[in-house]
């Protein structure tokens, strides 16, 4: 296996490379029948009267629990007029208004918590009780720590899903990345080898030319912003241009120019597409499913651009009986993860920091679910910053973490009392975690809405999807492979945007 920053053996041919259009132009997978252009006409025909009752259960949650599972007097609303009762059947075409209303009713429900993920998450478990488990979109979503540590702990069965609902593949999605695979636990699966090679070829922490590039990240990024001042951190392009490069120049050894780097950021600018299901995305006429696979199409081309090729080859021929023909779907695998994942989330991590260091509340934060307690001022924050950077940037994610939950699916049949309703929901209907809320559980966090960088139980937070930094770490089978870089990264813009020394210690090793 080639050390990380060394040229690797394999050489990727131009028919062996292949062609990246044709990868995001190929057929599509898991098409439901009420995502159907059938449906959507349906759904555009019919769209006054769905708004109409989106409007009234985006507002009110009683309804808004009504048409999700079902709970009015209507015989058998739990089974024929609800969101739950359309997946439990398989979603067939007969049911499709159920969604129409649905997917328009959790957009009203978002706008009204001030656009706020982590604020509609807590309205929605609210409005169904308070309690264990909550419904959205395809699935039952759970929150309290002792839960998502449980599943972040456990082997994971995944699907392509993503937000709890079915993903769309392969146009907004590549099929096969890390985050639809599950983790069996054999070091022969498919998960194990494409992790194990992304560790061994791009991001070896052990690796000399990797700790080399990353103790350099502060000269190149000083060399891009000449003037650095706490309030230039609120230009957010500037910002998501530095981490797309510095993910660039630490995987890969190329220090991108700014045209490369504006195209990278669209993992970030285009983050909200991403949540949208596919009937939504042929509602909207596929704008954010064609804005994505022109991403993916030019994300490939820079890779192409710098000669990267070979590397992909090499990472394809290290797979086993797991190697993917043509190579540039690899590529568009693995760029797709660093994009979404180390790009998108590494932008978020930085930009939150920004906002905090000078006691602002993020653009996509809750307002309600922060206080600054007694760092109430930007003079406060940066000193709080300066006195422990790690620290700091740990207790920014856990109140606004990069990633707020992720999808599996329920192993084995399993008894959830939704609203008061005790339903046995079958093995195989997607299960979403919500690290966002658990890491605001009162019963392990103490007054977890007010910032504390000094939380002796700080390592616990799960944002990196798992307990990234505490000596339980090996216990998270599926802890982001790129928290260490995303941390380094997050680091280096940070203190060069407040004249801070380079000397601070990176956490690579």
């Amino acid at each position: 296996m080639s050390e990380a920053g060394k040229e690797p053996a394999a050489s990727a041919s131009k028919e062996d490379w292949g062609s990246i259009s044709k990868v995001v132009n190929a057929p599509l997978e898991n098409v439901s029948s009420d995502a159907s252009w059938i449906s959507v006409i349906g759904m555009w025909l019919t769209f006054p009267y769905s708004l109409l009752q989106a409007i009234f259960a985006g507002l009110c949650g009683r309804i808004f629990v009504c048409i999700s599972i079902g709970t009015c007097c209507i015989p058998c609303s739990e089974q024929l007029c609800s969101a739950m009762g359309s997946v439990l059947r398989g979603r067939p075409l007969y049911m499709a208004w159920t969604w129409w209303r649905y997917v328009l009713s959790g957009l009203i429900a978002l706008i009204a918590n001030g656009a706020s993920r982590l604020a509609l998450f807590q309205w929605e478990w609210r409005a169904f009780g308070s309690g264990r488990y909550w419904w959205h979109g395809e699935g039952v979503w759970c929150w309290s720590y002792e839960d998502c540590e449980r599943i972040l702990k456990s082997q994971q069965v995944r699907h392509s899903a993503f937000g709890c609902v079915q993903a769309c593949v392969p146009d907004l999605f590549a099929t096969n990345i890390l985050i639809f695979l599950s983790n069996t636990g054999s070091s022969d699966s498919e998960w194990s080898a494409i992790r194990r090679a992304l560790h061994e070829l791009f991001l070896d922490p052990a690796s000399e030319s990797y700790q080399s590039r990353v103790r350099q990240l502060p000269a190149y990024i000083a060399k891009d912003w000449p003037n650095p001042t706490l309030e230039g951190m609120n230009d957010t392009t500037r910002l998501q241009k530095l981490v797309s490069k510095s993910v660039f120049y630490a995987m890969f050894g190329k220090w991108i120019d700014d045209a490369d780097a504006l195209v990278l950021t669209g993992w970030r600018t285009n983050a909200t597409y991403f949540i949208l299901p596919r009937l939504v995305q042929r509602f909207i006429f596929n704008l954010g499913i064609k804005k994505v696979k022109k991403l993916r199409e030019n994300t490939v081309g820079i890779v192409q651009k710098h000669g990267l090729q070979d590397k992909f080859a090499a990472m394809n021929d290290s797979l086993g009986r797991w190697k993917r023909a043509p190579v540039v779907k690899l590529c568009d695998e693995i760029m797709y993860v660093i994009g979404f994942a180390g790009i998108g989330g590494t932008s978020a991590a930085v930009e939150s920091c920004a906002a905090f260091l000078q006691a602002k509340i993020p653009k996509e934060a809750s307002s309600k679910a922060i206080k600054w307690g007694q760092y109430d001022t930007s003079a406060k924050m940066v000193a709080k910053y300066k006195e422990n950077p790690d620290n700091y940037i740990r207790e920014t994610c856990r109140m606004d973490p990069p990633v707020t939950s992720a999808t599996g699916v329920l192993k084995e049949v399993t008894e959830v009392t939704l609203a008061g309703k005790n339903i046995e929901m079958p093995a195989g209907v997607l299960n979403q975690y919500v690290v966002s809320m658990a890491n605001r559980d009162p019963a392990v966090f103490s007054d977890p809405e007010v910032f504390n960088a000094d939380r002796s139980n700080l390592t616990k937070a799960l944002t990196w999807n798992g307990a990234a930094f505490s000596v339980e770490e090996a216990d998270y089978p599926r802890v982001c492979p790129g928290r260490y870089l995303s941390m380094d990264i997050a680091k280096a813009i940070i203190n060069h945007g407040l004249g801070v020394a380079s000397g601070t210690e990176f956490v690579t090793v």
